[in-house]
């Protein structure tokens, strides 16, 4: 479910960055075994066999990082120069010693020998090559803490480098700081021209909400943001970009209330020449779609919800409120000339062939679909890139040059690491054969903009790379093959499931609101956000978010009902019963309470009108009349739509009828009263008789007493 207020700036800053930083972790883990550190700063001589060992730059290690310069590239005749990085990060010094360099004259003759030699499968026997020592350098000590670069020259002709057929050469380097694997790669001097494509993503991170907010594209497209560092790597090189048009419709939605930047960047986006495609919106799980039984790609409905019409003119210079714009002008990530439609490309290695072939079916005669897909996954392709299985059209991308891409432009600002990776890169584009290329930066977004910049030149630099457009290579023609099976990913198929069944049961519930696609636009955009690629990287974060999704769905079918006061003591024959409706949402809602009793005694209004604003509880009189009798009832209260759906969880009032005791209660009053009245007549009228009894009866008597003469007379 969309979450109904965004998490705060910061928590997204820091969870962006965690997984940055992962991702930088996980592809230093890879290339480590290419950099051994010395275990604990040991005394003895570190043997020249190469072992596997922790990250470098581990706390209270030491590690040493080699590099053949010049990208791995020593054309014969050629002197060959080691860059070795010794970095201290253990609290002692590191003692003084020999760096030793030795090579190996047995060339690797595969990609996956390379990986192998690279990164070897922890655990496992590997039979090495054997090496001969070539160049020694000495060291002196090296401080706690501090890093030393050293470069160490191996003479072509007293080393009989010249001598070497053209290939990929293992190389170890071992001395004061432990020992690391790298290659060198010895070019062809009549190397063929050969057709070289990559293909760059623009996406953001994962998350679980539609579209970036205001203050993520601002701090994404400023000086030092992500997506400004995708555009300076890119800008200036043959690249095709592979853009998910969340963004675009992140920066599109906020009209003239747009960051500057991002408004900047998107226009810079526009305009660059490079061709580019779009990703699914969020760049949503394709083949779990698939995989799911889905007739059709999920799209988002409409952005109307995230927008604000007075942001939109209708012409310019013009101070009328203009309409939104439609979903395909928010999503277009470039220019007519510069954007090649119904391109897919699921995450690597997720597609078989029932997903390419469900892919293919998804665009008209007009559009025919294309896919890509890397080169493990062909099955009888050879080296051919143009390929077709059954009427489903496909482009092979290199899985062992793609993959050293990756990690490539995963090392961010580490130019150690870089050079080491860009050595493996440039042999195993030497190894994937005289034929086109087509390599990709995969998923997730490069980590600074030396290193994807890097990453694209490792290619297009390459001996013979000739730059070719996808268009022209869509044109070529195809050469049947096979994929082989990839079974579903069941964890993620079932989430999605979930997601559709909640969708639908929310778009029943948003009947309620006065304007529904509030709720189901949103809820779109989120579920496409929680299936994109980039929650791949990070499983275990995937299944809390799917979860805190799922609860906050919950949340949302339950935050509009009665608040039950209880048990009512009805005493009157008519008057209205006190109802509060709850609304939780954000936005407002409008429905019709309905009432219903089977308790003759009770008449109740069938039916209520309830408008209740975003965020607060509406009190609502029901009428009520009550026949005459007395006892127990229950009147059942239940909220519907406009359309009839049942809103909430039905409640039951309880009702203690007293009907006859508002007669009883008047006749008592009017009893009172009568008898107050009467009372008090009798009382003045008795008062008035005393006062003139008493006025009467006072001069007489006054003048016997007072006057003595009489009393004596009568005596």
């Amino acid at each position: 479910m969309t979450e109904i207020s965004p998490a705060p700036a910061r928590a997204r800053r820091a969870r962006r960055g965690a997984r940055l930083l992962g991702w930088v972790a996980a592809a230093a883990i890879a290339l480590a075994p290419l950099v051994t550190p010395a275990a604990a700063l040991a005394d003895e001589t570190p043997s020249p066999t190469p072992t596997a060992s922790p990250t470098p730059g581990s706390p209270g290690t030491a590690s040493l990082i080699a590099a053949a310069a010049n990208s791995g590239l020593v054309p014969t005749g050629s002197d060959a120069i080691i860059s070795v990085v010794q970095r201290n990060d253990s609290a002692r010094a590191l003692p003084a010693g020999a760096l030793s360099v030795s090579l190996s004259r047995t060339a690797l003759t595969s990609q996956q020998a390379v990986t192998d030699w690279l990164r070897p499968v922890e655990g496992a026997e590997q039979a090495l090559p054997p090496l001969e020592e070539v160049a020694t350098a000495e060291v002196p000590e090296l401080n706690a803490g501090d890093e030393r670069g050293t470069n160490v020259s191996v003479p072509a002709e007293e080393r009989d480098l010249t001598g070497l057929a053209p290939g990929v050469y293992p190389v170890t380097v071992s001395g004061p700081g432990g020992s690391s694997r790298t290659v060198i790669t010895v070019p062809r001097p009549d190397a063929p021209a050969r057709s070289v494509t990559v293909i760059v993503p623009i996406t953001t991170d994962a998350r679980t909400s539609g579209l970036l907010t205001a203050a993520e594209l601002t701090e994404l497209t400023g000086e030092d943001g992500a997506l400004t560092a995708a555009l300076d790597a890119v800008a200036g090189t043959p690249a095709v970009l592979a853009v998910d048009p969340a963004i675009t419709a992140s920066i599109r939605v906020l009209g003239s209330s747009a960051p500057s930047t991002a408004s900047d960047w998107l226009e810079r986006l526009v305009e660059l020449p490079n061709e580019r495609f779009a990703l699914q919106f969020g760049d949503a799980d394709l083949a779990t779609q698939i995989n799911a039984g889905l007739p059709a790609l999920l799209e988002p409905t409409t952005f109307a919800p995230y927008a604000d019409p007075a942001n939109f003119t209708s012409t310019a210079g013009s101070t009328a409120t203009g309409s939104v714009p439609d979903p395909t002008e928010m999503t277009a990530v470039g220019t007519v000339a510069n954007t090649i439609d119904a391109v897919y490309w699921p995450a690597s290695g997720t597609a078989g062939g029932a997903v390419v072939s469900a892919l293919a079916a998804q665009s008209g005669p007009d559009a025919p679909a294309l896919t890509l897909v890397p080169s493990a996954t062909i099955d009888g392709g050879g080296e051919a890139v143009r390929l077709a299985v059954g009427d489903a059209d496909l482009l092979a991308y290199d899985s062992g040059v793609s993959a050293e891409l990756t990690l490539l432009a995963a090392t961010g600002d580490d130019t150690a690491l870089r050079s080491v990776a860009l050595a493996a890169a440039t042999a195993q584009a030497a190894l994937s054969g005289d034929g086109a290329v087509i390599a990709t930066v995969d998923r997730p977004a490069a980590g600074s903009r030396a290193s994807l910049r890097t990453a694209i030149s490792a290619v297009y630099a390459s001996p013979g790379a000739t730059p070719i457009s996808l268009e022209d290579v869509r044109a070529g023609a195809e050469q049947q093959a096979g994929l082989i099976d990839v079974p579903a990913d069941e964890a993620r198929v079932a989430a999605l499931e979930r997601f559709l069944a909640d969708e639908s049961r929310l778009a029943t519930f948003a009947t309620a609101l006065v304007e529904p696609m509030q709720l189901t636009a949103r809820e779109r955009t989120a579920i496409l956000q929680l299936m994109g690629n980039a929650w791949l990287a990070d499983p275990t974060g995937w299944a809390a978010a799917v979860d805190e999704h799922e609860q906050a769905t919950e949340s949302t079918l339950n935050a509009v009902g009665i608040a039950n006061p209880g048990t009512i003591n009805f005493l009157a024959t008519s008057a209205p019963i006190p109802v509060t409706v709850r609304n939780d949402l954000p936005w407002p809602v409008s429905l019709v309470l309905f009432a219903e009793t089977g308790d003759p005694r009770l008449i109740v209004q069938e039916a209520t009108v309830v408008d209740a604003g975003a965020q607060q509880n509406t009190r609502v009189e029901v009428p009520v009349e009550a026949r005459v009798g007395s006892g127990e009832t229950t009147l059942t209260l239940q909220l519907r739509s406009t359309a009839a759906v049942p809103i909430g969880a039905a409640e039951s009032i309880g009702l203690t009828v007293r009907a006859e005791w508002e007669s009883v209660g008047i006749t008592a009053i009017i009893v009172i009263v009568v008898v107050l009245i009467a009372g008090g007549v009798v009382r003045t009228v008795f008062k008035l008789r005393r006062r003139r009894d008493g006025t009467s009866a006072e001069p007489h008597d006054g003048g016997q007493q007072d006057d003595p003469e009489h009393q004596e007379s009568t005596e």
